[in-house]
Formats: C-alpha cells, sequence, structure tokens
C-alpha cells in the first residue's frame, strides 16, 4: 500500500514509467489529470485515496468509473488508467510489460541489426516508394519487433525460424485487431524483404496471418458549391496572418489539395511562366501537376508581398515569427467556418472537407471520373470512384430510371 505523499508518488510513478517503455506524452496526459486533482482535493500534502479520486472524476470530469466499459470513448480510457495506475502501480506495470512489445524508444538488439533495418528502410522508399510518413511508422514497428525477438532468444536474424514466428503470433494474439494487423503486416513485409535479399533461405512471411480491416465506409460530406463560395468570400484577409491563411484555404478549394500538400509546397514548384503548380503528395508519393488560376496565383502573390516574412526558408507556408520555419500544421480552419455561419447538418469540419467537396461538386457537374481522379492525384481511379461514386445520386437515379424503362 502506497504510504507516500501524492506530489512524490506521481514523481516515482512518471520515472518508473517511462524507464519500462511508457511514452513521455502518454504519461505527461496523465500527469495533466493528476495535477487536477491537486487543486480539487485542495491540500498541499495528502496521500493518495482511491474513493476520493473516483469522487474527483465523477465531480470534475463527469465521468462515474462504475459506467466504465472497453467501448468506452478515449477521453474515459485515458482518465480510467491514470486511476488504476495510481490504485496499483506495481500490478499496472508487470500487467503493461507482459502485454505490450518493446518501446521503440528503448531498443535492445545487436548493433548490426540496425544494418539490415536500414537496407531494408531504404528499398521501401526507393523501389516501393512508400511515403516518409509509411517508412517512419515501419520503423518504429520493426525496432519494437527486433527487441522483441532478440529479448526472446534469436541471436542473428539470419536464424530466424517459423517456430519464433508461432510464439510471437501467439504472445500478441490477445492484443486488439488494430494492433495485430499493425504488427503482421510489418513483420511479413519485413521477412519477404529478408528472402527477397537471401537474408534468409525460406520466406516465413507465408506464416504470418493477414488480419482484413474491417470497417464501414462513410459517405464523405462537403459542401454545395454555393456553401464553398460563401466561406470564401467571408474569410477575412486584414491582418497578415489571415492573408497567409485565405491562400491556404484557397488551395484546398480550388484544387482539392490536402493540407500536408499545402504545407509542403515549395517555391520553387510554382511555375509562374506556364501557370502550373508541381507538388510530390506526402500521402502517397506520387507527383501531380495542377494549374494555377488567375485567382489562386494572385491569392499566393499577395500572401508574398504582403503577408510572408522575408526569410530564405524554401517553404511557401511559414510562421509569422522568427525564425519563420516551416508551417508544420493549420488549425485556424474550423474558426473561419464556424464565423461563416453555414447551416449544414452532419457535416464534418475541417479543412479536408475542401476536398471532397471540390470533387464531389465535380461529380455533380457531370466531370468525367478519370479527370477528378487527376486533379486528386489518386493512384488509381478505384480510390476516387470508390469514394465518391455513391454520393452521385443524381446520375444514380438516372440510370434508374433508364433501367426501368
Amino acid at each position: 500500500m502506497n504510504t507516500l505523499d501524492f506530489k512524490t508518488y506521481i514523481k516515482f510513478i512518471r520515472k518508473e514509467a517511462l524507464e519500462i517503455g511508457f511514452s513521455i506524452t502518454t504519461m505527461d496526459g496523465y500527469l495533466k489529470i493528476w495535477k487536477k486533482f491537486i487543486i480539487w482535493k485542495n491540500e498541499s500534502n495528502f496521500i493518495y485515496n482511491k474513493a476520493e479520486y473516483s469522487r474527483f472524476l465523477l465531480e470534475y470530469y463527469k465521468f462515474d468509473i462504475t459506467k466504465y466499459t472497453n467501448k468506452s470513448i478515449s477521453r474515459h480510457q485515458q482518465l480510467i488508467r491514470s486511476k488504476r495506475i495510481l490504485d496499483d502501480f506495481d500490478t499496472y506495470k508487470k500487467f503493461m510489460i507482459k502485454r505490450s512489445l518493446p518501446n521503440a524508444l528503448y531498443s535492445n538488439y545487436p548493433s548490426n541489426w540496425n544494418l539490415i533495418l536500414d537496407n531494408y528502410l531504404n528499398y521501401v522508399k526507393d523501389v516501393r516508394q512508400n511515403s516518409s510518413r509509411s517508412i517512419k511508422s515501419k520503423k518504429d514497428y520493426l525496432i519494437r519487433l527486433l527487441s522483441y525477438f532478440y529479448q526472446n532468444g534469436l541471436k542473428n536474424i539470419e536464424n530466424i525460424s517459423k517456430n519464433k514466428i508461432t510464439e510471437f503470433i501467439n504472445y500478441v494474439i490477445s492484443k486488439g485487431d488494430v494492433s495485430k494487423r499493425r504488427n503482421f503486416y510489418v513483420l511479413r513485409d519485413f521477412l519477404n524483404y529478408l528472402f527477397i535479399e537471401n537474408i534468409i533461405l525460406e520466406d516465413l512471411s507465408i506464416f504470418v496471418p493477414r488480419i482484413s480491416r474491417r470497417r464501414k465506409r462513410k459517405l464523405p460530406t462537403y459542401l454545395k458549391q454555393h456553401e464553398v463560395e460563401k466561406l470564401l468570400e467571408n474569410l477575412p484577409r486584414t491582418r497578415k496572418v489571415d492573408i497567409r491563411n485565405y491562400a491556404i484555404i484557397l488551395l484546398a478549394a480550388r484544387l482539392g489539395l490536402r493540407i500536408s500538400d499545402i504545407l509542403n509546397i515549395k517555391l520553387k514548384d510554382i511555375d509562374w511562366k506556364n501557370c502550373k503548380l508541381t507538388i510530390i503528395q506526402p500521402k502517397t508519393n506520387n507527383l501531380n501537376v495542377l494549374p494555377l488560376s488567375k485567382e489562386v496565383g494572385w491569392a499566393i502573390i499577395d500572401y508574398i508581398n504582403k503577408s510572408r516574412p522575408k526569410c530564405k526558408n524554401e517553404y511557401l507556408f511559414v510562421k509569422m515569427k522568427y525564425p519563420f520555419e516551416k508551417l508544420a500544421k493549420f488549425t485556424e480552419f474550423n474558426k473561419y467556418f464556424d464565423k461563416c455561419d453555414i447551416e449544414v447538418n452532419d457535416t464534418k469540419k475541417g479543412i479536408h472537407n475542401l476536398r471532397h467537396s471540390l470533387a464531389s461538386n465535380m461529380l455533380d457537374n457531370d466531370i468525367p471520373i478519370h479527370i477528378i481522379s487527376s486533379v486528386l492525384g489518386h493512384s488509381s481511379i478505384n480510390t476516387t470512384s470508390n469514394t465518391y461514386i455513391n454520393i452521385d445520386l443524381k446520375n444514380l437515379k438516372k440510370v434508374c430510371l433508364e433501367v426501368d424503362e
């Protein structure tokens, strides 16, 4: 039973948790909740009490722990975990060590394995043309996987066997489908690479099961063209930051670019002479060349002349304050959207909505699907068809009438 002062107790828990592989982000999230408990408790020194913490969660967060299930929202999951850790950290720690793969921050395997890992990552980058985000994700998973195999008796990658693969599958079989699917996918891909490169003599990837991704396909929500125009007309352009944000939103509305595409535009990507914009899409690594209309072009020019700081940064959109770094995220869209008073039921807000809106409105105007696919930069026309064909109600009704006749 804990007898430490609460402030000392949570410092001890955080230190221990980080050492066994909990992420800093996770522990800081718990720490934020615990500090609110201290404020709620309104005492300088006290020892943790389970019942008091439950009452705190109910009064402060309106969260009743007796109604918690494994299907509760993620916020409630975080709150219940913050309590379970405090209730019995030693037991919770053993549970997490047993259940989790080694954290990527705490890799534990021979350094010469990194050469094979680096070669694999170069392979998926150069040959498979994976995006930088996908490569980073695979690297993190593989560091954990390699650490697991080494800690469970594998001394040389060349000696990995079907038995080792089976042991691993049995180890993670109790995990959720998302965790299993990702671990199995990365392991299967890595084993196939080892076989292709003759590092192992048998293709062990065939022994790693495939878990299908079952999810209901949601129809994309979108704004009608007049609603998009209303949004653009109501965007302020008085402050420098508003001029920048207008250019970003206009690029999304007129060219259907993802926000990652927009924020990765470099000054050299704009061909002013031929009125073209050439980008490499971060999500797919696809090259996409789009026409630059006068409207979009002038918005960018206004931003460069009136708003963009004078700096040597190669990216088009940069932060307004020194040292004028590349703009890494854009979160202002909902603020503008809420102010323009567009009444649309069940519309998911966010700048990505403008990409859906462009495609859907093009479809409403009978633009061929292959042109829409080209504008969006999809790798396959099937991607466009599967996403947008179900919302083309006008043409679906037309087909139904033709069949009836």
